[in-house]
């Protein structure tokens, strides 16, 4: 009789994380439902009251599973084994959490209140740098089009939102519980008003008055038909045409998309002389994105061309994309490549800054494919003195999915991180221009409002920002806080072990 009780309770419990997961996966694009991230995790928090170790993290990985399959499904588009491995990895961090709220269960109400979105933030930090690191779908991320909550970004980071987002969730489900007090209630309200508050000066603030105008060209070329050979001529009269038209507004530089140049650079000579004597007919500059190889390694490159039609710079790729360009693991686990047939780029060294000689824009970077979801990355580049950040896509990859809106939702935080307009020109969408308090400002769009499988160019005035903000300058510092408090909270109770004994 016992054991059929205690069944129908956990199967409640695995009903709940699964309840859990659902709620959070409504709160990301293409749902949008923001709000339901201040208690999505509320199920989960009750379906781990009182459960053992094994219990907590098996709850929280499934919860963690359906929630990363709900939301990052599309990869099945590049790799089915690949997407599977992933999820099965990517759970592993919600099952974290569940050791994480089963050790701190005895902690009184109010240091549960700072201790479990400490452990919530260190896990997504692990995440975010660990085997090469995946800084998607964080649970701050949701919050992207909030904007007066988000500014506080420029101090901790994503990460910061996260942990609010966490503290809120485990006060409501103090409601729940019935255990909500006036002491947590004046924590929480006083955190919000701070927070929301801070944002609002933000939102307010006048952050320079440089401004230059860019162009961003959206060619919409699918991916199956980008290395047929015999369409290469068809792809550049299609970008050239879209950017005779961006030219006529007279921009201080027109952007295509990654990948954007078919074939590879310099093996094309003719075709790479053609493009930069349409750059001289124009007189605009143009970066544009391509493949290049150098010493038999294979680099995902941005290149800038001035308008005299001559080659400034080019940035290799730092960051690369596991089973879309390169696999991991490839000489432990060789069968993968049996699943996965392509071959490896090569990664590049350097965070390179372009600027063009006599041009208002005197200093920029490049984010090439999802590195514009990488914190550390854009923040070395501002770092280096960036002004601006451009970021050139290709999601044609994943279809007509949530992709795109999950990659631009990334996106928004590193303009707030660093005060840094970030512009993005993709191959299929989201193109579009991203302000330094993190608002889209302008989307490149029909007339009907679709922003993804569309063609066309559109031109925004942007600032040039030098200021360098609280996290430019410290990084993840208050992620590393939240390191310090779960530490020195195991410092402690191992100290009062001993004493005990």
């Amino acid at each position: 009789m016992l054991w059929a009780i205690k069944n129908i309770f956990f199967k409640r419990d695995i009903l709940l994380s699964i309840l859990s997961a659902v709620i959070l996966i409504f709160a990301f694009p293409q749902f949008d439902c923001w709000f339901l991230a201040w208690f999505g995790l509320v199920p989960l928090m009750l379906a781990l009251d009182g459960k053992s170790y094994r219990q907590s993290f098996g709850l929280s990985y499934l919860s963690g599973f359906i929630f990363f399959t709900g939301n990052l499904y599309w990869f099945v588009h590049v790799t089915k084994v690949g997407m599977f491995l992933m999820m099965l990895v990517l759970a592993v961090y919600y099952g974290l959490f569940g050791l994480v709220y089963r050790y701190f269960q005895k902690r009184n109400a109010v240091l549960k209140l700072i201790l479990l979105p400490a452990g919530w933030v260190v896990i997504e930090f692990l995440r975010s740098r660990l085997f090469s690191g995946f800084d998607w779908v964080s649970l701050g991320h949701s919050q992207y089009k909030f904007l007066p909550i988000i500014q506080i970004a420029d101090i901790t980071g994503v990460f910061g939102v996260s942990f609010l987002l966490v503290m809120t969730n485990y006060a409501f489900k103090l409601v729940v519980d019935g255990a909500m007090n006036r002491r947590i209630l004046s924590i929480i309200g006083i955190v919000l008003l701070f927070v929301f508050t801070y944002g609002m000066i933000r939102l307010r603030e006048n952050f320079s008055q440089d401004h230059v105008t860019l162009a961003v060209v959206q060619g919409n070329i699918e991916q199956e038909l980008k290395w047929e050979e015999g369409l290469w001529p068809a792809i550049m009269k299609k970008y050239q045409d879209i950017t005779r038209q961006a030219a006529a507004e007279k921009p201080d530089l027109i952007i295509w998309p990654e990948t954007s140049f078919p074939g590879f650079l310099w093996e094309d000579k003719d075709q790479y002389l053609e493009l930069k004597e349409f750059i001289r007919e124009l007189q605009v500059p143009l970066l544009f994105g391509t493949i290049v190889v150098e010493n038999d390694e294979y680099f995902n490159d941005a290149v800038l061309v001035s308008r005299e039609g001559e080659e400034v710079n080019h940035y290799h790729k730092i960051h690369l994309v596991p089973f879309g360009e390169y696999i991991p693991f490839r000489k432990q686990i060789p069968f993968l490549s049996e699943f996965v047939p392509i071959a490896d780029f090569s990664p590049g060294k350097e965070e390179t800054v372009f600027s063009l000689n006599g041009s208002k824009i005197n200093t920029f970077s490049v984010l090439i494919c999802f590195e514009d979801t990488l914190a550390r990355l854009a923040r070395k580049f501002v770092l280096n003195d960036a002004r601006l950040l451009i970021n050139i896509t290709n999601d044609a990859w994943f279809g007509d999915t949530k992709a795109p809106y999950l990659h631009l939702q990334a996106a928004v935080f590193r303009t707030v991180e660093n005060r840094r307009w970030l512009i993005r020109a993709a191959n299929t969408g989201v193109s579009c221009f991203i302000n330094e308090k993190g608002k889209v400002v302008r989307y490149l769009q029909n007339v009907q409002g679709k922003k993804t499988y569309v063609s066309g160019f559109d031109s925004q005035k942007v600032l040039l920002v030098a200021k360098k903000t609280v996290y430019s300058l410290y990084g993840d510092f208050f992620a590393y806080l939240c390191f310090v408090c779960i530490l020195g909270d195991i410092i402690k109770s191992c100290i009062q072990s001993l004493n005990k004994k």
